[in-house]
């Protein structure tokens, strides 16, 4: 069973953004399948830094599609975005100064923030890229 499941209610209608959110979802049960397994620091730091670019990738490439579509609220969704960067940047720090540091905290967080994001901020914008037909 994987750490978070993805669930059809996760769809904003946007392929290529329920793409990245699908590599997101997976990149977080990779992670978390390899403090399962006990894998080695270098390994899960390698993932982590592999979850934050891609994440800092797919928030870019989000920000350009609200804008392109006009998304009235893009402002307070780029501050979420930043304030969630900053978060993981923060668990990194810690997770990369000890084993110890790849936790339940952060998995809870990297699987709250990602469900408890797409379901509340991401649904806000998908009606405005569906009548840009972007």
């Amino acid at each position: 069973m994987a750490f978070v499941d993805w669930k059809p209610e996760y769809n904003v209608g946007h392929a290529e953004i329920d793409e990245q959110h699908k590599r997101l979802v997976g990149l977080i049960n990779q992670l978390h399948d390899a403090m399962k397994a006990g894998g080695r620091h270098e390994d899960l730091m390698r993932i982590m830094n592999e979850l934050v670019n891609y994440t800092r990738y797919h928030f870019t490439h989000e920000e350009n599609l609200m804008r392109q579509a006009g998304y009235p609220d893009l402002a307070s969704h780029q501050r979420a975005h930043r304030a969630m960067v900053e978060q993981v940047e923060k668990l990194k720090q810690e997770a990369g100064s000890s084993r110890a540091g790849f936790s339940i905290k952060l998995m809870g967080f990297l699987k709250n923030w990602l469900t408890d994001h797409i379901l509340g901020s991401d649904m806000k914008y998908a009606p405005a890229l569906k009548t840009s037909k972007m």
